[in-house]
């Protein structure tokens, strides 16, 4: 707590309605990796968790902060324009290194060059190309689609971006929770440096087709009526997993 017993410790809603205004990422340069900056007045001076006096600013800027190198006026002037609605979008990098592996509920895929792609047309659903040099890492792109068929996350070549367009964004430790109301994630990505990343669950459209991973593990692909569902899937090598029509 400060000296006037506000505790640290910011509401849930008030931090969801700071995301929301600061449009899911640092006010200064879009990183969604962000901490919760009072700024009028600093958090020891501070009575109250007033959500328009609170700010998202990534930890680099945040020490500038901190340090008195920048201003709390200019987090003001951020915070009235930020970054991410400049962009459109919040952004930061995963941590990738060979061998690398793709958990999608309890499947594994290792060395595999796409998850689903359709034979028609030759359109991909998270690939991963090999690194460009030795010693650099491979690359990993996807889109992952709202039921309108807009992208709400990115990834590019493991760079990742998610839209200013969705209800929440939220950083939860090693996670990224996506939602599109109250209560309800439509994505939920989990780093495991270096050499993973988890689709936790994930309820999405990819043109005609569906993707579902449940909270148990299972993994259902829906395209023109048939549904194949997998589960505890193991898989090694191979250029396309699925390949639908």
């Amino acid at each position: 707590m400060n000296r006037h017993g506000l505790s640290v410790t910011v509401p849930a809603e008030i931090k969801r309605q700071v995301r929301q205004e600061c449009g899911f990422g640092c006010v200064f340069c879009g990183l969604a990796i962000a901490d919760y900056h009072h700024f009028d007045p600093e958090f020891c001076d501070a009575t109250v968790h007033d959500p328009q006096k609170i700010a998202l600013v990534c930890p680099t800027h945040h020490g500038h902060l901190t340090r008195r190198m920048w201003s709390n006026d200019g987090v003001a002037a951020a915070r009235r324009a930020p970054k991410t609605f400049r962009k459109g979008c919040a952004h930061d990098c995963f941590d990738i290194r060979e061998p690398f592996e793709l958990f999608v509920g309890k499947s594994r895929f290792r060395d595999v060059r796409c998850v689903v792609r359709k034979a028609s047309t030759g359109d991909e659903w998270f690939s991963i190309q090999p690194a460009e040099a030795p010693g650099a890492p491979p690359r990993i792109s996807a889109k992952f689609y709202a039921s309108n068929g807009v992208p709400e996350l990115e990834i590019d070549r493991n760079e990742w971006r998610c839209s200013t367009d969705v209800w929440d964004l939220e950083i939860e430790g090693p996670r990224i929770v996506v939602r599109r109301r109250h209560g309800e994630p439509t994505l939920r990505l989990r780093a495991r440096p270096p050499h993973g990343l988890e689709i936790e669950y994930l309820k999405m459209s990819f043109g005609d087709a569906g993707i579902e991973v449940q909270s148990d593990g299972t993994v259902l692909l829906t395209v023109a009526g048939t549904t194949i569902s997998t589960h505890a899937d193991d898989v090694l090598g191979g250029d396309v997993v699925f390949s639908v029509p």
